[in-house]
């Protein structure tokens, strides 16, 4: 074997996309949306992997794709092999709705293993991480770009201070490992009533160690927008090696950026003090910069000023 170094040419890349959330955020839209834009510079059809009882077939009138309807509890060797099969037909993308399947049907393997290994739980780990090893192995080495969703639920810590129990929300986590979910090049979080725009920062200490946006992706997202097409194609021609256009705003967001940021700031600010003071700074927020600001109040502000309200003094 030669083991002479070479120049780093950027070719063909992996391109693996995690989105994290509840129902209701649109993981299974933004993931079509993002895979159309993919297919726009690709070429091929767009598969979803549906664990879901094909529930993702609803959105077929607004982004056509095929659907393969995985088995119940289908364990990682399965969706490895559901993947690898969807691969000899040069597909745009490959969409796994949900991934946390996985991890449900990963734990109940555990559960089954033990009476078989006498009762011993490390025992009965075997060959669920073996299996897992492997499909974490596999999707690494894919080119095909793999987009996978993850549900998620709504955590909470508890840490003692001056001598009291002190309840901290933590965010949304995904119901899944963090060897898979850390596999991911771009890994966002879609919180209830999203409508496709991702969370990109948070100051809650679980979703901020989930979000995962690189350097060499972040020029193709649009901060607080729904994740679309454009940004799917974007993704793509990085994927391929080649050189893309960063994604520009919608019009007249660019304008409104400072302004953005300086209020939610002061939103931040005021959340600290609690609900009534975060209400009296959001009447304050001038209307157009509103509808922007809204993800932000909802899943950042509102929860700290809560957390606020519950630590002031009766």
């Amino acid at each position: 074997m030669n083991y002479q170094a070479q120049p780093a040419v950027r070719s063909e890349e992996p391109l693996l996309i995690g989105m994290v959330g509840p129902p209701g955020g649109g993981k299974s839209l933004s993931s079509l949306k993002l895979a159309k834009g993919i297919q726009s510079v690709r070429g091929g059809d767009i598969i979803v992997l549906d664990t879901e009882g094909g529930r993702a077939r609803k959105y077929n009138d607004l982004v056509p794709f095929n659907i393969v309807e995985l088995p119940p509890n289908a364990r990682s060797d399965v969706f490895l092999e559901a993947i690898m099969a969807q691969l000899p037909s040069k597909p745009a993308a490959v969409i796994v709705d949900s991934m946390s399947d996985e991890h449900e049907a990963y734990l109940e393997w555990h559960d089954e293993m033990v009476p078989r290994m006498g009762n011993n739980e490390w025992a009965a780990w075997a060959k669920p991480k073996a299996a897992r090893k492997k499909l974490i192995s596999g999707i690494l080495k894919i080119k095909t770009p793999l987009i996978f969703t993850f549900r998620a639920r709504e955590k909470t810590k508890q840490d003692v201070v001056s001598g009291k129990k002190v309840v901290t929300n933590i965010g949304w986590q995904p119901v899944a490992p963090l060897e898979i979910v850390h596999t991911m090049d771009l890994t966002c979080i879609l919180p209830p009533r999203a409508d496709g725009v991702p969370v990109w920062k948070s100051d809650k200490i679980g979703e901020d160690f989930i979000i995962k946006l690189p350097n060499y992706l972040a020029p193709y997202i649009a901060d607080g927008e729904p994740l679309n097409e454009q940004m799917g194609a974007a993704f793509a021609r990085w994927a391929k090696g080649e050189t893309a256009a960063p994604v520009q705003p919608a019009a007249g967001a660019a304008d409104l950026t400072d302004d953005m940021m300086a209020w939610d700031s002061k939103l931040a600010t005021a959340a600290l003090q609690g609900t009534e003071s975060l209400r009296e700074t959001w009447a304050a927020v001038p209307k157009p910069l509103k509808k922007s600001l809204e993800a932000a109040l909802r899943n950042r502000h509102q929860p700290n000023a809560t957390e606020a309200d519950a630590r002031a003094p009766a």
